[in-house]
């Protein structure tokens, strides 16, 4: 009994529970195309997922043809963000200006618009860029600001307008908010337009900054880079060493440090060397305080002191030379011995490979310097048969078919990511070229032309298979007779059951009273219409299912042009960065071998120290 009333009392408690659940349901309202509408709540399931093209198929076969400014505006919005988001960027621009008619909320039609010039941006249309995010600066809202400047300092940027993209930066006294990559944007800016003391101030605070993540790491890295060469190409070498030496020791911008570090001790010192004042270090700030950064090349102790140690080389005091030029000299091939230790296909490598035994005849090292350059045309003479292979693979299409296999089912379109490089050799040249955004908005759309003729293929497949199965299935032969029994007992007679009654009527006139002729009139011949073909208007499943083959054939016909037209644009940018790479590997093995020939030259007129 106790078990009893347990186990009613529990089926009470999930009824009550049931019922309070029914009546929350059916007290919200359901409006087809809100937020409540299982079809949007799809469609935001499917965004969140990054299958955009499938939220895009979910909603337009939901709303039956229905016109899209008609439709509610959670439809809208929900519509707009797939087709932005996939790469569609007319048909969300349009959803947009008609949401804009109404009484959207500021903030999520701003963020709306700024995503749109983003996209312009990316895809090079920085005309467009630019009047979108004019358009929306009088309403813009206050916490958008600072997004609103950061983007639209880089499209001036891309044009070229520096003192513009200054401009937009200081209009407004935000300075505290901006962004440390907006804060680069404005010192390289200001450098550009001629104001070079406030640029490197900038920079100088970007490469100081305190970084916490890989990002961050990066780009103080890269501020650290450009403004070290700014001093090296303005013949402040001093200055630059310290720039460089913040840099960290292994990183995407550590090899250009390094070979910097080593011309910024060979730069001109003394009276020609103006010292800038980049601001005060303090002592947890001093690049020198830790292993990570190229400092540590340069700092007694920590490594061997003698560089010929390292380079496998014998030492030696320069006859006639000063003791301060020796030193600089040593000091430069610090971390141009580390830097031809790494990639041989990266540029600064290649230099590098030509900057030391450079240094080393300089130094009087003539024997070490004519086997660092025979080493020196023996690595750039591989790498350009490297670049031959790598320019071959290109032209072949393999280096592209091999980025998209990696993600071959991805529908996140515009909002795809190149995450890594494939093993192939030629993405190993190409590296800083496939991180621009001319490569990867043409992989995007090769991408999806792709995506696209699978997913059409599929539907051919499908389609076809029906069409196997219904001619391949074995039926019973129809029999005529039984047919037509059937059908005369399931047919009705014409007018059964009415009733014909005969009225009397009193103004005819009386029989034998008309005296015209009587004619029959002529029978009405009633052809049989037999047709072994339906009629031109029916539109059977059959005729559907061909009509949807002849337009799924043209559209994979559309696609493929498309895919080959994105992919002649892929190889043509690609080929032309390695054909850029190849010209500079002939100028450098040139150098190398009018060097060699110039101390061969030389020895044989006995005019090099024994």
């Amino acid at each position: 009994m106790k078990l009893q009333r347990l186990i009613t009392r529990g089926g009470l408690a999930a009824t009550a529970m049931l019922a309070s659940i029914a009546a929350a349901a059916a007290a919200e309202p359901y409006v087809a195309g809100t937020k409540t509408d299982p079809l949007v709540r799809s469609a935001m399931f499917l965004d969140a997922d990054g299958r955009y093209f499938s939220a895009l198929v979910e909603l337009l076969s939901g709303s039956r043809g229905k016109d899209p400014a008609r439709m509610p505006a959670d439809f809208q919005w929900r519509l707009a963000e797939s087709y932005l988001s996939f790469g569609m960027r007319d048909e969300a621009e349009a959803i947009y200006r008609n949401l804009a008619t109404g009484s959207p909320d500021p903030l999520v039609l701003g963020r709306a618009r700024l995503k749109l010039a983003e996209f312009d941006y990316q895809r090079g249309y920085t005309a467009e860029a630019r009047a979108t995010l004019l358009r929306m600066r009088e309403k813009l809202p206050k916490t958008l600001t600072e997004d609103w400047q950061d983007l639209y300092t880089r499209v001036l940027m891309a044009d070229g307008r520096y003192s513009e993209a200054a401009a937009a930066l200081t209009a407004e006294d935000n300075a505290s908010k901006l962004s440390e990559y907006t804060r680069y944007n404005l010192g390289i800016a200001l450098i550009n337009d001629g104001r070079a003391a406030q640029g490197i101030t900038i920079l100088d605070k970007v490469g100081r900054m305190r970084a916490n993540t890989e990002e961050d790491l990066a780009l103080r890295d890269r501020a650290n880079l450009t403004l070290g060469y700014w001093f090296l190409q303005n013949k402040q070498g001093g200055t630059a060493k310290p720039v460089f030496s913040r840099v960290r020791l292994e990183g995407a911008f550590s090899n250009r440090a390094l070979l910097g570090l080593g011309w910024a001790e060979l730069a001109p010192t003394g009276e020609k060397t103006r010292r800038v004042e980049v601001g005060d270090q303090t002592k947890e700030e001093n690049p020198f305080s830790n292993f990570s950064t190229l400092g540590v090349l340069l700092r007694p102790g920590f490594l061997e002191d003698d560089i010929f140690t390292r380079a496998n080389l014998r030492s030696f005091r320069l006859s006639k030379a000063r003791k301060d030029e020796e030193e600089a000299l040593r000091k430069a091939l610090v971390p141009w011995v580390e830097l031809i230790s790494r990639d041989p296909m990266d540029p600064a490598v290649q230099e590098a490979w030509l900057a030391i035994p450079f240094t080393l005849d300089r130094l009087g090292a003539h024997t070490q310097a004519l086997k660092y350059y025979e080493l020196a045309i023996e690595q750039l003479e591989k790498g350009r048969s490297r670049m031959n292979v790598a320019m071959e693979s290109i032209r072949k299409g393999r280096m592209v078919e091999t980025i998209v296999r990696r993600d071959i089912d991805s529908e996140a379109g515009w909002e795809w990511k190149l995450k890594d490089l494939p093993d192939a050799p030629e993405t190993y040249f190409l590296q800083s070229l496939l991180a621009e955004h001319r490569f990867q908005e043409a992989l995007k759309n090769y991408r999806d032309m792709r995506m696209l003729s699978r997913n059409i293929d599929a539907w051919r497949g499908r389609i076809d298979g029906v069409d196997k199965s219904w001619s391949s299935t074995e039926r019973e032969p129809a029999i005529i007779p039984e047919l037509l029994s059937r059908a005369k007992q399931d047919s009705e007679v014409p007018f059964a059951g009415m009733k014909i009654q005969l009225r009397s009527e009193q103004k005819l006139s009386a029989p034998g009273a008309y005296s015209g002729k009587l004619t029959a009139p002529a029978p009405v011949a009633t052809p049989l219409m037999v047709s072994a073909a339906p009629a031109g208007g029916f539109n059977g499943p059959y005729e559907r299912a061909q009509g949807l083959k002849k337009r799924m054939d043209s559209l994979r016909g559309l696609a493929n042009q498309i895919g080959d037209d994105q992919d002649a644009l892929l190889k043509a940018i690609a080929v032309r960065e390695l054909a850029g790479q190849q010209r500079q590997i002939e100028k450098y093995l040139i150098e190398a071998r009018f060097a060699l020939a110039r101390l061969y030259d030389r020895a044989q007129k006995g005019e090099l120290d024994k």
